[in-house]
């Protein structure tokens, strides 16, 4: 792995990705809830943590509930020697029960009749997290929304 650490910004990541995502967050009249008060940056690897809140935000565009503004919310805290970033949208969710053990598996998806994707997107932020040294877990309900939480020391 060729690429140093630097100190990130979440917010300028955010920023970024919206003004990329610009056409869609119009057209669905996303709504963005961002909180980076307790902890906006930290030291590591820009492109992959730019890929794992691409991935997360452009999924909770795609998979927003019909009729209903997305909103996505990205807040950080700090928990003693860990940073944790929560992203949490009201979209359509995965039924855990179900499909729980294939969310972060490849080539998985779950809602094929909503959005083009090949099921590479939660298994790459999967990845990327744990080679940053964190972990990810999800919660999710069906028509009530997702929340993922990646947690990494500092």
């Amino acid at each position: 792995m060729s690429q140093k650490k630097e100190i990130v910004r979440f917010s300028d990541i955010v920023n970024d990705i919206k003004a990329s995502l610009n056409t869609t967050i119009s057209k669905e009249k996303a709504i963005f809830i961002l909180d980076f008060s307790a902890v906006d940056e930290m030291l590591t690897l820009k492109g992959y943590m730019y890929s794992i809140f691409y991935n997360l935000i452009s999924n909770g565009l795609k998979y927003h509930q019909p009729g209903i503004p997305a909103i996505i919310e990205i807040k950080s805290s700090k928990q003693n020697d860990k940073i944790e970033l929560l992203f949490k949208d009201n979209g359509i969710g995965i039924d855990l029960k179900k499909k729980g053990e294939q969310v972060f598996m490849l080539y998985k998806r779950f809602h094929p009749q909503v959005a083009e994707g090949k099921g590479i997107g939660l298994y790459m932020v999967k990845s990327q997290v744990e080679s940053l040294g964190g972990k990810i877990s999800v919660e999710s309900e069906v028509n009530k929304g997702t929340i993922f939480i990646i947690e990494f020391e500092t």
